[in-house]
């Protein structure tokens, strides 16, 4: 080995000698103790700062403050505030408090749509509305109705002044013309079409004798606790004028539906749309002599679940046209959503320009008459929130529905409800017929004040009494969430009000749809009935 080898191994052992003896054990390191109230006071000013900062920027977006004695968008957070009247500068992004809802911090946030006008279905008509000089009075005496139809709207409905919806559909359909009714939920939409049709029918059984099990009317709806609805109002009318009214429904047996009222001579027949079809194939009702036809919730009927049926049924009958050059039945077409499948009735012989729309300036708008809160939760949080809700208005038997997205939600929900001594009863398609149209009948009758039920009540069924609606799930589409809304604020009513727990994320986009249009003072977009055709399209078109 060389000397200058042995010279470096000798310091590099006196290089590792020297550090494996001087290695020292660290001292701790000290920690600084803030107190807690310190840490909130400080997380408090970097929460009033950042506020600070976003109302700063929201009041830069406001053109026009509005009235401010009259809010319409009362927020718990920030400067969200809107008023009556206010309007937005163009040239920023549109302040919106639930496009933060989609994180999970923002749990406990709220803001409530305040009543900031009167029911728009009692408004007076604009005159830029009439069409074909056709004269609109504002009162059922004018209107060329039979005397006993008018008395029996004041004594039985207590229908004095007809609303905005029924002085322009009665003069059109009295004029025997194609209508097609699109206007927002209680707006008495029943009335409309079924005043001027037993008016006619009165009239026709003068002339035209009625045949056996071949009616003379028709009025078709998607399910049957709307078709008793609607008969029992049929035959208070019709009972005035000597117009017989039957209403054919079933317990879910072919042989029930094939064997109701045989060899009976009937002016007007209520029923669902499976069920009359069913009794036609089988040659048990004749459709020859029908003069009057009603789609009532025509969005239902046109939409991908109906169409093939109303179809079907629509064939087997004959549309007169507007010119009179066909004879055959006059087509009533109502909805409180705009039926999108309208188009696919429509054939060479049967056109667009023969029908009249008749469409509420307020169709698919949030009504300005019902308060309605949004609430921000949790998903473990939702079940105490509702339940509070639920004592206060249990202990002022107040009327209340509470709306689920699915029957199994409804089943727990009640049950959660009973064990927290809060009586109620459910209501869903997973129930027998005959078990729903019971406890319909008790929740109307007032034997039972709260109701947990799925969309199927959300549906033209008359709620007059309900005070209250609760949405535990919301509703993942805009139509829907129309739909459950107009069980509060009808007609004939002057009291109501929404509140909706939000946890979903798809239910964040719903209430961004609704706030965007309210703080825009316009309609909601894309209101389509049709859920299962959009569902459809989104993920199964290639």
């Amino acid at each position: 080995m060389s000397k200058s080898n042995l010279l470096c191994k000798r310091k590099l052992h006196l290089i590792f000698h020297r550090t494996s003896s001087s290695v020292q054990v660290p001292l701790p390191v000290p920690v600084i103790k803030v107190p807690k109230y310190v840490e909130q006071h400080v997380e408090r000013a970097k929460r009033k700062e950042f506020f600070k900062e976003l109302n700063a920027k929201n009041r830069r977006k406001i053109a026009y403050r509005g009235d401010t004695s009259i809010p319409v968008i009362s927020s718990t957070i920030g400067d969200y505030n809107f008023y009556l009247g206010q309007i937005y500068n163009d040239r920023y992004t549109l302040p919106v408090q639930s496009k933060y809802w989609f994180k999970l911090k923002s749990a406990g946030q709220r803001f409530k749509i305040n009543p900031h006008g009167s029911n728009p279905s009692l408004a007076l008509t604009d005159p830029n509305e009439y069409v074909d000089d056709v004269y609109f009075p504002n009162e059922f005496s004018k209107m060329n109705l039979n005397q006993s139809i008018v008395t029996s709207l004041s004594n039985d409905f207590n229908f004095i002044k007809p609303t905005r919806i029924q002085t322009l559909v009665i003069p059109r359909i009295l004029m025997e013309r194609h209508v097609l009714i699109a206007s927002e939920a209680g707006g008495g939409k029943t009335i409309s079409y079924l005043a001027p049709v037993i008016h006619q029918l009165s009239s026709l059984k003068e002339t035209t004798e009625p045949l056996p099990d071949s009616p003379l009317g028709l009025i078709v709806v998607p399910g049957r606790e709307l078709a008793e609805q609607v008969g029992e109002v049929a035959f208070k009318l019709g009972k005035s004028c000597n117009v017989e009214t039957r209403v054919l429904i079933s317990d879910g047996t072919k042989l029930r539906h094939l064997t109701l009222y045989p060899n009976t001579k009937i002016d007007l027949i209520v029923a669902s749309i499976g069920c009359l079809n069913k009794l036609f194939s089988k040659g048990k009702i004749m459709l020859g002599n029908v003069r009057h036809i009603v789609l009532d919730e025509a969005d239902t009927l046109l939409d991908s679940s109906f169409i093939d049926e109303t179809t079907y049924l629509l064939q087997k009958l004959m549309i007169k046209t507007s010119d009179f050059s066909r004879f055959g039945a006059q087509l009533i077409v109502s909805s409180s959503i705009y039926p999108s499948g309208i188009d696919t009735i429509f054939n060479n012989e049967f056109r667009k320009q023969d029908i009249i729309k008749v469409c509420s300036p307020y169709l698919h708008r949030i009504p300005p008459h019902v308060e309605q809160r949004f609430w921000r939760v949790t998903h473990d949080a939702k079940g105490g929130e509702l339940l509070d809700l639920v004592k206060l208005d249990h202990q002022k038997k107040k009327s209340v529905m509470i709306f689920c997205n699915k029957s199994p939600t409804c089943d727990w929900l009640s049950l959660f409800l009973e064990e927290n001594n809060i009586p109620n009863a459910k209501f869903h398609g997973g129930m027998g017929p005959n078990e729903r149209a019971n406890i319909f009948r008790g929740f109307q009758d007032g034997s039972v004040n709260v109701l947990v039920c799925t969309d199927l009540a959300s549906r033209g069924l008359d709620t007059q009494r309900v005070h209250h609606v609760i949405n535990f799930d919301f509703p993942n589409n805009v139509s829907d969430y129309l739909l459950r809304i107009g069980r509060v604020g009808r007609v004939g009513t002057n009291h109501g009000r929404v509140t909706n727990l939000i946890n979903s994320k798809s239910g964040v986009f719903t209430v961004k749809d609704i706030e965007t249009a309210v703080r825009r003072a316009g309609r909601i977009p894309n209101v389509d009935s049709d859920i299962k055709l959009k569902i459809k399209k989104l993920y199964f078109t290639p």
